[in-house]
Formats: C-alpha cells, sequence, structure tokens
C-alpha cells in the first residue's frame, strides 16, 4: 500500500468535505416544497453551515501543509496573519504528527484505503457533473485521484 504525506491526505479530506456540503444542499433543496416546521429548517441550514465550515477547515489545513505561509492564509481567509495562525496551527500539527487527526474518516489519516477513496470521489464528481450539465461532455478525469500520483 503506497504511504501518502499529510498534505495529500488533507486535500482529499477536503475534497471528502466538500463532496458532503454538495450532498446535503442539494438535499436541502429538493425539500424545498415540503411542508416542515421552520425551526427544521432552520437546524437543516445550520447543519449546512457546519459542513461548509468543515471543508473550509480542511481546505486550509491542506493548504498549509502544502506550504503556504500564515500570511497568504490570513489574507485569504480575511484575517490577519497571526489569527490565522492561532486558529489553525494546532489542527495543522496533528494532521502533521504521526498519529495523525482525531478524527478517522475518509481522507483522514486513519484512512486505510485512501486511492479507494480518491476513486470514489471521482465517480461522484463524474455522476455529479453529468447531472448538473448534461452537455459538459466528458469532465475532468479523475480530479481527485489525480493529486496522488503528484
Amino acid at each position: 500500500m503506497p504511504q501518502f504525506g499529510s498534505a495529500v491526505r488533507a486535500q482529499v479530506a477536503a475534497a471528502v468535505a466538500q463532496r458532503d456540503v454538495s450532498q446535503f444542499a442539494a438535499a436541502l433543496v429538493g425539500t424545498t416544497s415540503v411542508d416542515r416546521p421552520a425551526r427544521d429548517r432552520i437546524r437543516e441550514a445550520r447543519h449546512l453551515r457546519l459542513l461548509a465550515l468543515e471543508a473550509l477547515d480542511r481546505t486550509v489545513i491542506a493548504a498549509r501543509l502544502d506550504g503556504m505561509s500564515w500570511e497568504e492564509l490570513g489574507e485569504a481567509l480575511l484575517l490577519d496573519p497571526v489569527t490565522a495562525q492561532v486558529r489553525y496551527e494546532a489542527a495543522v500539527a496533528r494532521w502533521s504528527a504521526p498519529e495523525g487527526s482525531v478524527r478517522q474518516g475518509p481522507g483522514d489519516p486513519g484512512d486505510p484505503d485512501l486511492t479507494g477513496t480518491a476513486e470514489l470521489l471521482d465517480a461522484w464528481y463524474a455522476q455529479a457533473v453529468t447531472a448538473l450539465d448534461p452537455q459538459a461532455g466528458e469532465p475532468v478525469e479523475r480530479p481527485v485521484s489525480r493529486i496522488l500520483t503528484l
């Protein structure tokens, strides 16, 4: 089994989180015409926000592990570099530690089959792109698996 560095694992984990945001958001759109209490819709929107924040966190971790400076991260996050560093430094350290992050889901350091996770994301992406725009032709080939070979 190939060994992948923490930056690659974080990139795959960010893609997993982005997929989760997309799927949950699509499901919410599908329930728009269903008569439900407003509190349920608010709770679902809050959950979507938490998923989006998880995707942001993983994207920041991946960028830092890939060499992005705290100054660049701060600029991208619309934060000063010190605030960005304080907010994310511990998470970046967990991802780069031998034991990995606290979470052990797809793409996380404990993922036993990162290649399989990337291939599943590629298949999901191909279906999602085709569903959104059937005229698009072939989607980008292997958008997630490609990072495993860089």
